[in-house]
């Protein structure tokens, strides 16, 4: 399912403000520190933060772009420590640049279609492709790993995705560290450019962007389920060919 596009500049600032965020918490402990220190914390409460993530803030900003930019740096940092050096490896660290930065959707909105899924289901799920929606993570944690079962329970990933998209702004934040180490620990990635552009867009757009991740869940989970029937059905076939010999 793909729409309208964002626009190149701002995309590649969330995108690049991730980058920046992982390599310093890989490079710096005390940074990865303050910065996990921030999950489920009001803006008043993360003094350590500040240093590290306000250069990078628009000059024309809402709360609800600040809250996102502070979350998705703390949600980063709750990582373990050694998946950050895989993760920056052969990534330059970008300086911030807010003097030419697209100001944040809260300011000059951004439809919640800018971040759209690909075909995220043929993927490995430890490469997943750009501006993939959280429901498509959702649906990756619970696909099977080399023909063996494993990942997330169809009906654990509902039940949080589904518990997401009925949260208002604050709702969404407190929920949001849980469920991604609950991907993480599936083997899931999260796309941190996508929802960071999805939390700033929250407050005007949360029912699009529900909707959205939900039927990513299920696009990529019906694509899945084929795929593993005709793998039965290719698999029964030979199976009943192999087995005869022929004679009457």
């Amino acid at each position: 399912m793909t729409t309208s596009a964002p626009s190149t500049t701002g995309y590649e600032l969330y995108r690049k403000y991730v980058q920046a965020i992982t390599k310093r918490c890989g490079e710096d402990p005390g940074v990865r520190v303050a910065l996990r220190r921030g999950l489920r914390r009001g803006l008043d409460d993360v003094q350590p933060m500040h240093r590290i993530v306000a250069p990078w803030l628009p000059d024309r900003r809402g709360e609800a772009e600040e809250r996102a930019y502070y979350a998705v740096a703390a949600m980063i940092a709750d990582s373990p420590r050694h998946t950050f050096n895989s993760r920056a490896d052969n990534e330059e660290s970008p300086a911030p640049d807010n003097h030419n930065a697209t100001p944040a959707p809260g300011n000059a909105p951004v439809a919640p279609e800018l971040v759209e899924s690909d075909s995220a289901h043929n993927q490995p799920r430890s490469a997943l492709p750009s501006r993939v929606s959280l429901g498509a993570s959702f649906a990756h944690a619970t696909t099977f790993r080399g023909g063996q079962a494993g990942g997330l329970r169809e009906n654990t990933a509902e039940t949080r995705l589904n518990l997401l998209t009925r949260q208002g702004l604050d709702g969404l934040h407190r929920h949001l560290p849980a469920a991604v180490r609950l991907l993480r620990d599936n083997d899931a990635d999260v796309d941190f450019a996508s929802l960071l552009a999805d939390l700033m867009a929250w407050p005007r757009y949360s029912k699009t962007i529900s909707r959205r991740w939900l039927q990513d869940y299920y696009r990529i989970r019906h694509a899945a389920s084929e795929a593993a029937a005709r793998r039965r059905d290719e698999k029964n076939s030979d199976e009943n060919h192999g087995g005869t010999d022929g004679s009457d």
